[in-house]
């Protein structure tokens, strides 16, 4: 069992300061890390922590690597469909991506070759009948600098998104997945995956391809709006979103509202998460709210993406039967992911293969 998660991966270079800085001084971090970042990539990492955490508690006693804590080897591996882009942060970004357990098919459109000189046949260049040498533009990936301090993050971002050819890596993508999640950041990435394992329907018939059901579910983290999201959620099964998802006309949408509106795109079941209150949840018919722990000195970068993670890997192994009790996992999760610096370190935390073993204790309860 695996999963599909499409959008953007950037590069976090993250602050932690002690103090709020004053603008007029250079001030010295208390804690730093760089580490691929995004929405559909920490959700990615948050569900490869969980498959490794799995696998150990799995394992036979004496299995190697189990008793040490390294991660067996990975026949469940989640795939990142993003841009990953080129050049030496990309470099980094791959590596630090195979590193967490997530295998990345790249995107990134071909760059054009430029058009040749006025009265120059394009095999003037070098040696008769070569290729002109192509000069490329540099599509070097997002970075995104924060600074963490008492009172609140401090946030700089290149430009968020690079040119997808989503067509040519349609090849690379896993034939079956046991979920997809999408967030929204490069609409022809999101159409991709979440058509993945659709039936063939009749051409003729506007609407065939979204009453065409995969045998997965496909799940929306509505970080915000975006315009292009329109055309998209017809193909959406469950929607997790934030409180700051506000689709056209409501800027001040509520829940209820919310959920109304994704319900006329045939989303029966929407999460809406409001950071440190209750998870407010709408499931076929029913509704409800799920209080949220409370962690003290929480570093919150990535909770969203984290409780994402978790709550495709839990879908995935039975938990769209009881939300509330995906929506504790995800959120225990998304608290282990709080309580300490960053995107990576919590990874390593004793905590999480404690929510495994728990979530496997009571799957095994139930059968």
């Amino acid at each position: 069992m695996t999963a599909l998660f499409a959008g953007l991966t950037t590069l976090d270079v993250l602050h932690r300061l002690d103090h709020v800085p004053d603008p007029s001084l250079k001030v010295t971090s208390t804690d730093f890390t760089m580490a691929a970042g995004g929405p559909a990539t920490n959700a990615a990492v948050t569900y490869a922590a969980l498959c490794a955490a799995s696998r150990i508690l799995s394992a036979p006693v004496g299995e190697a690597g189990a008793a040490s804590g390294v991660p067996l080897p990975s026949t469940d591996a989640p795939t990142l469909l993003t841009a990953l882009g080129e050049g030496p942060v990309a470099a980094f970004l791959a590596a630090d991506l195979a590193a967490a357990g997530v295998r990345v098919v790249d995107a990134t459109a071909p760059a054009a070759s430029p058009a040749p000189e006025a009265g120059k046949h394009p095999t003037d260049a070098g040696e008769r009948g070569s290729a002109p040498a192509s000069s490329p533009t540099s599509r070097e990936p997002a970075v995104s600098s924060i600074i963490e301090h008492p009172s609140g993050r401090m946030v700089a971002s290149t430009n968020a998104r690079l040119d997808a050819d989503a067509g040519r890596i349609a090849a690379e993508l896993p034939e079956r997945v046991g979920a997809v999640l999408i967030d929204g950041h490069n609409p022809a990435l999101a159409h991709v995956a979440l058509t993945l394992g659709v039936p063939k329907v009749d051409g003729e018939d506007p609407f065939a391809p979204l009453e065409a059901r995969p045998p997965h579910p496909r799940i929306l983290d509505g970080g915000s709006w975006k315009d292009w999201l329109t055309p998209l959620l017809g193909f959406v099964d469950i929607a997790v979103v934030s409180e700051d998802f506000a689709p056209p006309l409501m800027v001040r949408a509520d829940g209820s509202q919310v959920a109304e509106f994704l319900r006329g795109f045939g989303i029966t079941r929407t999460v809406r998460t409001r950071g440190d209150r209750s998870v407010q949840y709408w499931w076929d018919g029913d509704s409800g709210e799920v209080p949220v722990e409370a962690v003290p000195d929480a570093s919150t970068l990535g909770a969203g993406d984290a409780f994402h993670g978790a709550f495709t890997w839990a879908i995935e192994r039975g938990g769209d039967a009881d939300p509330e009790r995906l929506i504790r996992f995800a959120s225990a999760v998304a608290a282990v992911s709080v309580s300490s610096f960053g995107t990576r370190q919590w990874l390593a935390s004793p905590a999480l293969a404690k929510l495994v073993r728990g979530w496997k204790v009571a799957e095994e309860a139930q059968q």
